[in-house]
């Protein structure tokens, strides 16, 4: 047996994430707990008016996606203009994502889960998140499939 293998010497052997359950099970949490942190970040914010992170950052984090969106939409080969216009949604989209994700773990490591909203309701609307996110990921994939035929 070979240190730092995962796997046996079985070559019939499945890795466990090959499994299609647990593969999807393990995508459905982290979609889950993704959309569930971005919610209570969105909650943190509204709540006490104010961003959890300081301006010079979000601008940062703005401009490095910024570049990146552009360089990939000019990669796919998209015009300049385009590729602005694309690298200008990629860097709000994610500057949103990033800001509302910092603001929801603040917000849970604060305390606001136990003193606002209770963990049964976290939890519940982990488990929505996690039938939502399977539906839309079987939708999409199933259109896609067909799209392409």
């Amino acid at each position: 047996m070979v240190a730092g293998k995962i796997n046996s010497n079985n070559p019939n052997s499945q890795s466990l994430f090959e499994n299609p359950f647990v593969k999807t099970l393990s995508i459905a949490v982290l979609m889950g707990v993704f959309l569930v942190d971005m919610g209570l970040g969105l909650f943190e914010i509204f709540s006490t008016k104010s961003s959890p992170l300081p301006s010079a950052f979000v601008l940062m984090i703005f401009a490095v996606m910024f570049i990146g969106g552009m360089v990939f939409y000019e990669r796919q080969g998209l015009d300049t203009m385009s590729s602005l216009i694309g690298g200008v949604l990629a860097g709000f989209g994610l500057s949103f994502v990033f800001v509302s994700l910092v603001g929801g773990v603040q917000f849970a490591l604060g305390g606001g889960i136990s003193n606002n909203i209770g963990w049964e309701q976290v939890i519940s609307a982990v488990a929505a998140c996690m039938i939502a996110g399977v539906i839309m990921l079987k939708a999409l994939s199933y259109k896609l499939q067909n799209h392409f035929y």
